[in-house]
């Protein structure tokens, strides 16, 4: 069996791709139906796709095979014309090898507040905290802690614990496995709790270029061999040539809505034919054999960073959910929960109507303690024109119940007969409102955006009946628009029952140079009139950055002054209100400190991940994404935080600082880091290699030529460029050398000092 790799042509014209063929006798040839039909040939969908289809079988198909430019040219009719697809996602690349060291972080944030009482003249003391978030990392996973430590005015200490987790997560297996305090997966018809104990979920952050969603398709006909482009509302995202024959253009990038997808098939001489294919998609669809879950179970958590933090022992809990693709216009849902006092499940689906929009529906049913009961939820998502809008209603029957209230119940029962596990003091007669889910909620909003993209206007409807039976109908419509001289905004708000309270919000924001921003409003209500102003510079992201504020309040004669600092060590504010009543001073500070091997260092706060960048040498300066973040310390080490996890991260180091005699294999590199952890970039900067340069002339006093071979102590071979110079390195204090020219060889010996930071120059005689 021969195997053949031919370029491929059919009826006469080149299709561009060089398809596989196998031939026992080099005369007749066959080959996969998948190799056929991406060729554009109707072979039928029955044929296994790895199977040999022997080309003479074939009906309405005859073949020409010219050997010296291997070349095959196939001549088919039309009934076995197919559809050719293409994909339309640029090429991606293969995802990036994920790395982790191991190490830590703790970020922290320092507050402090003081405060004067109007009828005092000293500042009295209202108390400190800390809140941390401590994480140690490894390749093997992730252990997380964070917590808040506070002092009050009268000196009473206490501290909060927040979560306590244990994570790793598979990028091939795009899995998270987490053990401690969790959340549980759900839906927008189910309510999440706090757990403590095992979760294992779908993760697709994992792999940052995978698309989950469907995208949209357009299909089309080519007479003869055409250019084919593809515009998405106005912006062409896709061209390429086409032979020939029916085509299909699959996965086309969309933004989330709706649009307009447009073909523009063009011939060599010039023709046009246009097609407008409209399209909705949505990041609720999955694509079809997508499935994305989240399993968990554990004890619910009550008291959440509060004193009364707790967990129930003798009431575990578990929880399922599940969506799956079926179809580019069909997604399925599911979800199932479980504690000693109730059983709830139910299904939904998510499904595309044409090119308007996509609608949701759920149903689930109770069965426990209080009764049975059932829920049902339903909502639409759409475009018209460039209106979008979203509704969506849920309504409760008889006595439905989830894992919310039937924790809140256990709550409210805390000092009964249920135990509890708390690493601090536990307070049962702790306040936790009404968890039962609401009896209705339903919704509605539009949003138009003005001509030109200067603004929008918006409005919404909210109707809610809560478990306690007490009816709350608001109305809200806004209003913005960018002006040659600023941006206005205003919004308004009625309650429909109740009260009937009105509101009424408007801002002017004008910019006064530079990034400083004035703005003033004024907002009125049940309390009255209140106008505000306010005169503010943003803190920007880069080391050295300044930002300040200062406002006005008419109507309490309140004003507020506030300044931030952020450094490479991290962010420290300070802000002053006063009032008739009094003066509050604040201040606070927020940085991180991070290890990993050897050293010790301080950083702006880390909420991903981060690297360490090594070169041995100091003041090199660093740069990510080619934008400069730092140079090196005294230890030629900079550390560099706020990497995207999961995601190819370019740093570089710039070699202007670098010294005379330095050698560095490479300048740049690209890493992708674990989530929460660290990875060290080590450039390899190298002092120590005995560098110099030879300046080489022969027994005439000519340089050598250029292209001439040197080896240096027998044992390295470099090259003489112009005016017989040659970079080498490796030397010893004494050296040897051999050079090969066009007229011979020859011979000759030097000495040789390092000097440090200084291009060591040698003229050489060689005889």
């Amino acid at each position: 069996m021969q195997h053949f790799q031919l370029e491929v042509f059919v009826n006469g014209a080149s299709t561009n791709q060089i398809a596989a063929f196998t031939s026992t006798d080099g005369l007749h040839f066959g080959t996969s139906p998948d190799e056929l039909r991406a060729l554009g040939l109707a072979v039928g969908q029955d044929r296994p796709g790895d199977a040999i289809v022997m080309l003479d079988t074939v009906q309405g198909l005859a073949y020409r095979y010219e050997e010296r430019e291997q070349r095959i040219y196939l001549s088919i009719n039309e009934g076995l014309r197919g559809t050719i697809n293409y994909d339309a996602r640029p090429d991606g690349e293969a995802p990036p090898h994920v790395e982790t060291g191991t190490g830590g972080v703790l970020n922290y944030n320092l507050f402090a507040a003081s405060r004067q009482d109007a009828d005092k003249t000293d500042f009295s003391f209202s108390g400190v905290s800390a809140t941390l978030d401590a994480r140690a990392f490894s390749p093997i996973g992730t252990l997380g802690q964070s917590a808040i430590l506070r002092l009050d005015q009268d000196g009473q200490a206490d501290a909060l614990r927040l979560d306590t987790t244990f994570s790793y997560s598979d990028p091939e297996r795009l899995l998270t496995y987490q053990a401690g305090d969790a959340i549980t997966g759900g839906f927008a018809w189910t309510r999440p709790i706090r757990i403590g104990g095992l979760q294992l979920r779908r993760n697709f952050g994992l792999r940052t270029d995978l698309i989950t969603q469907p995208l949209a398709s357009v299909g089309g006909s080519a007479a003869v061999p055409s250019t084919v482009d593809v515009y998405v509302n106005d912006a062409k995202t896709y061209s390429r040539e086409v032979g020939p024959g029916p085509f299909q253009i699959t996965d086309i990038p969309v933004t989330t809505g709706g649009g307009e997808a447009r073909v523009v098939l063009r011939d060599a001489a010039g023709h046009e034919t246009r097609t407008t294919v409209p399209f909705y998609a949505s990041p609720n669809l999955l694509r079809p054999g997508l499935s994305d879950f989240s399993l968990e179970g554990g004890l619910p958590r009550f008291g959440y960073g509060s004193t009364s933090d707790a967990y129930a022992l003798n009431q575990p809990v578990v929880s399922a959910s599940l969506r799956k693709g079926i179809y580019d216009w069909l997604t399925l849902e599911g979800h199932a929960e479980a504690s000693g006092q109730m059983v709830n499940g139910g299904a939904g689906l998510v499904t595309r109507t044409g090119s308007l929009g996509v609608a949701s529906f759920a149903l689930s049913g109770s069965h426990g303690d209080t009764g049975n009961g059932a829920q049902a939820y339903a909502s639409y998502e759409m475009r018209l024109g460039d209106i979008s809008i979203n509704a969506s209603a849920q309504m409760t029957f008889g006595h439905y119940d989830d894992l919310a209230s039937a924790s809140s119940r256990l709550r409210e029962k805390a000092g009964a007969d249920h135990a509890f596990f708390s690493l601090l003091d536990f307070d049962p007669d702790g306040s936790v409102g009404d968890g039962r889910p609401q009896k209705t909620l339903n919704s509605i909003s539009f949003g138009v955006p003005l001509p030109s993209g200067n603004g929008s206007i918006g409005a919404s409807y909210i109707d809610l009946t809560p478990a306690t039976g007490n009816r709350s109908r608001i109305i809200t419509a806004s209003y913005s628009r960018t002006l040659p001289f600023g941006y206005f905004n205003a919004t308004a708000f009625a309650e429909l029952c109740g009260d009937r309270h009105v509101g009424l919000f408007g801002a002017l924001s004008v910019p006064i140079g530079g990034d400083v921003m004035a703005s003033s409003g004024v907002s009125a209500g049940r309390d009255g009139v209140e106008a505000l102003a306010e005169v503010s510079k943003p803190l920007a992201q880069e080391p050295g950055s300044i930002g300040w504020r200062a406002s006005f309040s008419q109507k309490s004669t309140e004003g507020a002054a506030a300044a931030s600092y952020r450094s490479s060590y991290g962010q420290a504010d300070a802000a002053v209100l006063h009032s008739s009543s009094g003066t509050t001073a604040t201040a606070q500070v927020d940085g991180a400190i991070a290890t990993m091997g050897s050293g010790v260092f301080l950083t702006d706060r880390i909420d991903d991940s981060f690297a360490i960048v090594d070169t041995g040498v100091p003041n090199v300066g660093v740069l990510y994404e080619n934008r400069p973040v730092g140079v090196t310390d005294a230890h030629g080490r900079l550390l560099l935080p706020g990497l995207r996890s999961y995601q190819r991260n370019k740093i570089a180091i710039g070699t202007a600082n670098l010294p005379v005699d330095a050698e560095v294999a490479t300048t740049q590199d690209v890493v992708a880091p674990a989530d929460r952890s660290g990875v060290r970039v080590d450039f390899r900067v190298r002092t120590n290699i005995n560098a110099a340069v030879l300046v080489l002339s022969g027994s005439d006093g000519q340089p050598l030529a250029v292209g001439s071979q040197i080896k240096v102590n027998g044992n390295r071979d470099f090259l003489v460029g112009y005016d017989g110079r040659a970079y080498v390195t490796g030397l010893a204090g004494r050296n040897t050398l051999t050079a090969e020219t066009a007229q011979g060889s020859c011979q000759a010996s030097f000495a040789y000092r390092s000097r440090t930071n200084e291009q060591v120059v040698i003229p050489v005689v060689c005889r």
